[in-house]
């Protein structure tokens, strides 16, 4: 049996509809689900997880072969977070601090003379080199969460909310 790609776009789309980045901040600190990511028995909130039983909605009655698609999607997406976080920490945080490391032994004088002059921009610069890793990592955890509920789903762990 094959899966038609339209199918797995639509159901995709109607998980990772419930786990958008921009409610991130808002979860970790007043879904009280949250708080319970404490201990050695962390799946049992995503079980309850109201994100997680709505996306379930978009998963129920997919054949076998879909579920299993769309576990493979959620592979892909979540590497490919994991890339970009990496890569965004590697560019934004590690390579400027080596260089400043550098730079701080190599010229410590023209180090300090630069800072002195272009403090406003290089405070920004370092509010941006912590901002955007933060994201992508927010975003990384977000692609896992879609991940964790097709999984919970596909092993029977979640039953959608009732409509």
């Amino acid at each position: 049996m094959t899966v038609e790609a339209s199918e797995l776009q639509r159901r995709w789309r109607g998980v990772a509809k419930h786990f958008p980045l921009w409610r991130f901040v808002f979860d970790i600190f007043f879904d009280l689900n949250a708080w319970r990511m404490i201990g050695s028995d962390i799946t049992t909130m995503m079980v309850e997880s109201k994100h997680t039983r709505r996306a379930a909605q978009a998963l129920e009655g997919a054949s076998p072969e879909t579920l299993e698609a769309l576990s493979t999607i959620a592979r892909v997406n979540e590497q490919r977070t994991t890339d970009l976080f990496r890569a965004i920490f590697l560019g934004y945080v590690s390579a400027p601090f080596a260089l400043a490391a550098l730079l701080s032994d190599a010229a410590p004088d023209a180090l300090s003379a630069f800072i002195r002059e272009y403090q406003t921009v290089i405070v920004i610069m370092l509010i941006g080199s912590l901002v955007f890793p933060i994201l992508y990592f927010c975003g990384n955890w977000r692609a896992k969460q879609i991940g964790w509920a097709i999984e919970l789903y596909r092993a029977g762990a979640v039953k959608p909310l009732e409509r």
